[in-house]
């Protein structure tokens, strides 16, 4: 993704640093659509955060309108977009 994704994770208000952490992570790895598979796995030995934790970060960002996301219940991946034009 082009650096304005990560300078806008940095703007994005988070209400909690792991939200932050993982925000800056999905900018990170996105596309230039702001799509971007998540392996909650791989955020967890990333970012040092459980998998769980990771789970409920995607969860938060969604419900504050940061992000759209969705699980898929085969690999327990999460497929998330970023809404580069909210939440700020």
């Amino acid at each position: 993704m082009s650096a304005e994704a990560v300078q806008w994770a940095w703007r994005v208000s988070c209400g909690r640093l792991s939200d932050k952490l993982v925000l800056l992570r999905l900018a990170w790895k996105a596309d230039d659509g702001g799509v971007v598979r998540v392996d909650p796995a791989l955020v967890s030995g990333v970012t040092g955060l459980s998998v769980a934790r990771v789970e409920a970060c995607l969860s938060s960002l969604e419900r504050a309108g940061v992000i759209e996301a969705r699980r898929w219940s085969d690999s327990g991946c999460w497929s998330a977009r970023l809404l580069l034009g909210g939440a700020l």
